[in-house]
């Protein structure tokens, strides 16, 4: 009882015999001086007999499900959510979740009215302005109905600035070999995809967490030695929660856990985030097309990532003097999404320049080498295929590489009985070029895909489409837009070369798509 109180309520424990009353298995330890944050005055009202916070886990605890879609995750619009707003049927969203709050209306200590302020809207903003410090994935976890798709785009204004609840975390010592870290978010669709931690010189742990756009960071030096063996994962009871289990080198009780580094608790929005390097080795490179392969690196022991679809790192080396950077989406093989080795393993799909600075680098790389790799970077929410029921994925090239896991994640939700049309328009010079295409032919016949190879220098024996994308291609190769059509309903993924990506999204928007259909991945 006590840990869910101090989910929700980010309760701290200070003296040693408390924690030994409440847990004998677990020692909990003191953290470097911190300045607690401050928030708004609460107005607190006077609630009906048993409707205090005690009683509203007794509740959550006692109850399968409160969400009243029969525990289903659905994808609710922003205009279905407005339909819910009164104390009767009353949905609020926060950090992208819609939750059902009608039952707890009446546990509410502000009282019924305030809380009624977010009835039928998206009232993150509410909720972070008086209660930043509540863990509300695992308070209204029950609650939950699914997640918040917008379909506005959102107008920057330099009045507001989106408010991002920072971290929060414990850690505790299961035995004096041992040590676990325990990371809150309010984030309850949480996934190993968006956790990055790596362990410096068994001493100093960074971890990264990802969620919204933005970048999470705990920066420890630790007060002792600890081993790269080490467990990720996200907690069995809650979601928004990530439990990191550590070794100690030495087998002994510690006082505290060590001290923050610089970079301790920042929040950086991804596309300014300075991605962290490591060294990763090259265990398999095997040829794709004439001028592709296909490269398996090892990730060191001390590092977890595991790049959610449509990511890319970056390569780095020195050549002649000079540092060469160069991003790559990672990729798994088609239909293969699920490869258990993939968590230690990153690949990429790679072509090979005449001139290019990276394809001198690569060339000279033996098996057993090693090279510079980074954190992953991206913008993609892969959620959006969840509510997609028509998927367009326009390629041109190695611009097929983001694509290959989008496919497989389609593949994943078509399993379940989820119903996406999917159509693919991939575009080459010739058909040696096509990367994967017993694969690609393979897959689309099995899920019923519409693959369209289009080449702009055929052989004389090609029977496909040739050319160049185009407006009058595009109407005929692919469904209309429907004139009420939901923009969720339909996402349109597009990566090639700059001016194949320019090109094909203003033949898009000509054709009467507009940003919220599109998605350009543009490293």
């Amino acid at each position: 009882m006590y840990s869910i109180l101090k989910c929700i309520c980010g309760t701290k424990i200070e003296e040693q015999n408390q924690i030994g009353t409440i847990s004998s298995a677990m020692n909990y330890l003191s953290l470097p001086g911190q300045t607690a944050s401050t928030n708004k005055p609460r107005v607190q009202v006077a609630l009906a007999p048993k409707h205090g916070l005690m009683d509203w886990i007794r509740k959550t605890s006692n109850t399968p499900n409160l969400s009243g879609a029969n525990g289903k995750i659905l994808t609710i619009t922003e205009e279905e959510l407005a339909k819910h707003n009164t104390k009767t049927d009353c949905w609020s969203a926060i950090s992208g979740h819609v939750y059902n709050i009608t039952p707890y209306l009446d546990y509410h200590p502000g009282g019924v009215d305030e809380i009624m302020k977010g009835a039928g809207i998206d009232a993150t903003a509410l909720f972070q302005e008086v209660h930043s410090w509540v863990n509300f994935a695992s308070m209204l976890e029950k609650c939950l109905v699914g997640r918040l798709v917008t379909s506005k785009k959102e107008i920057p204004s330099n009045k507001s600035k989106p408010v991002i609840n920072r971290l929060r975390f414990e850690f505790r010592q299961p035995t004096s070999k041992s040590l676990t870290c325990f990371i809150y978010t309010s984030c309850f669709s949480l996934a190993r995809e968006s956790i990055f931690v790596n362990i410096e010189n068994s001493k100093k742990i960074l971890v990264l967490v990802y969620i919204d756009g933005f970048v999470h960071t705990i920066a420890i030096e630790l007060l002792e030695f600890i081993t790269n063996n080490f467990d990720v994962r996200i907690s069995s009871n809650n979601r928004s929660q990530i439990e990191i289990d550590l070794n100690k080198q030495t087998d002994q009780m510690w006082k505290s856990i060590g001290k923050f580094l610089p970079n301790h608790l920042s929040i950086v929005a991804i596309h300014d985030f300075e991605p962290i390097y490591f060294t990763a080795t090259l265990i398999q490179r095997t040829p794709e097309t004439h001028d592709t392969d296909w490269y398996t690196f090892s990730l060191p022991s001390h590092l977890f990532m595991f790049p959610p679809v449509g990511y890319h790192v970056r390569l780095r080396q020195a050549n002649e003097g000079l540092i060469v950077v160069k991003p790559y989406t990672v990729v798994r093989s088609l239909n293969n999404e699920g490869n258990s080795s993939s968590e230690s393993i990153v690949e990429l799909l790679i072509k090979h320049y005449p001139d290019g600075g990276m394809t001198s680098i690569l060339r000279k790389l033996l098996i057993g080498d090693t090279i510079e790799m980074s954190s992953y970077e991206g913008t993609f929410d892969v959620h959006r295929i969840d509510a997609c029921e028509t998927l367009i994925l326009v390629a041109a090239g190695t611009g097929l590489t983001p694509m290959m896991r989008i496919l497989n994640y389609a593949i994943s939700q078509i399993n379940i009985g989820k119903n996406i049309n999917v159509f693919l328009l991939f575009f080459n010079k010739t058909a040696k070029d096509i990367l994967c295409r017993e694969k690609l032919d393979t897959i689309s016949k099995q899920y019923k895909f519409t693959t369209h190879h289009i080449l702009s220098q055929p052989e004389p024996e090609w029977t496909g489409e040739t050319g160049y994308i185009k407006g009058e291609l595009l109407r005929r190769l692919l469904p209309p837009l429907p004139q009420k059509d939901n923009e969720t309903h339909r996402l349109v993924c597009i990566c090639g070369p700059k001016p194949f990506t320019t090109l094909a999204t203003d033949l898009f928007k000509e054709n009467k798509y507009n940003e919220n259909h599109l998605h350009l991945f543009l490293a």
